[in-house]
């Protein structure tokens, strides 16, 4: 055994150095006893690369989230709750409440006819109900589309098919609303034209004024709120193929969402109670869905200050 102090030979056991006093034994003891520790339990792997940048994470994680979760099962209970009233609408309990008041003034060559004519009514009605459905379907599939890409733990990238979809779907509605706008403006000058050749017309023309101002507000309040939320879809689009953030989130889809979602509420007592349900399944989906974007907004803020510490940080290539 050598002395660490003064490096001259001591005998084995001995615990203090007979030159120089310093203690021995517990020295070697300290370097020759190995010491453990437990590994760390490793936690639950996150969906998606750890590797990822940090707004695509965010998105991951809001995507999980109740924020999410919420709006999408109302958007689609409100689907299912209308393609049940369309149904519904066209079932013989609701014929028969239709023909009730009638058989009192009516014989039964009459009834049958009127029955088999307004059942041919009915049915036709509930059918372009379906069919007008079917981008509220596409626009559920999309949704549950962008959830499924956000759980996936095999670490493939967010995918934006979802998104993509729901976008051309907004593209079509932005297009219809506008070609609707032009034909009520349309067909209200031709009204004016027409009550332009009566004396007495002033009143009505007032009126109709009014009620086209009203009209026009309406109808630009829906094409600003179609303008960016396509604008916000593509920007959630680029943002997950580049792997910053790109462009703002926009407060007045945001507002417009729960307003909307409020005012469907309204819906839940007129109609049967399919359409209540799908009334309040839609507001659960427009709050929900207004909520969201806020969420994401503030918690995309909190990131700005890593990702401009950090601009290089990641080095991220989208591959679909």
């Amino acid at each position: 055994m050598i002395c660490p102090r003064c490096g001259k030979p001591a005998e084995e056991g001995m615990n203090h150095c007979p030159y120089c006093g310093a203690p021995l034994q517990q020295d070697s003891q300290q370097a020759s006893t190995p010491r453990y520790t437990a590994a760390p339990t490793p936690g639950p792997a996150p969906a998606g690369n750890s590797a990822e940048p940090p707004v695509i994470q965010l998105m991951r994680r809001m995507a999980r989230s109740p924020y999410f979760l919420v709006p999408a099962i109302g958007f689609t209970c409100m689907v299912a709750f209308n393609l049940a009233a369309g149904l519904f609408n066209a079932s013989p309990a609701v014929l028969e409440s239709y023909l009730a008041p009638l058989y009192a003034y009516s014989n039964d060559a009459q009834m049958a006819s009127i029955a088999d004519t307004l059942s041919v009514v009915l049915t036709a009605s509930a059918g372009g109900a379906l069919l007008g459905q079917i981008p509220a379907i596409l626009v559920a599939v999309s949704i549950w589309m962008m959830y499924a890409t956000a759980v996936n733990e095999s670490g493939k990238p967010l995918q934006t098919a979802g998104l993509t979809i729901i976008r051309v779907l907004q593209i079509i509605s932005l297009v219809l609303v506008c070609l609707t706008a032009l034909l009520i403006v349309v067909i209200f000058g031709l009204v004016f034209v027409g009550l332009g050749q009566f004396d007495d017309a002033g009143a009505a023309m007032a009126v109709m004024a009014v009620v086209l101002v009203l009209i026009a507000v309406i109808f630009a309040l829906d094409i600003v709120y179609y303008v960016k939320l396509v604008g916000l879809l593509n920007n959630l689009r680029q943002t997950i193929w580049t792997g910053t953030p790109q462009g703002k989130i926009s407060s007045y889809v945001a507002v417009l969402s729960i307003l909307g979602g409020v005012v469907s509420l309204g819906t839940f007592l007129t109609g049967n109670v399919f359409s209540g349900l799908a009334g309040v399944a839609s507001a659960v989906s427009g709050i929900g869905f207004g909520i969201f974007l806020f969420q994401y907004r503030d918690q995309l803020r909190a990131l700005e200050p890593q990702n401009a510490a950090m601009p290089d940080a990641y080095s991220y290539e989208y591959r679909s």
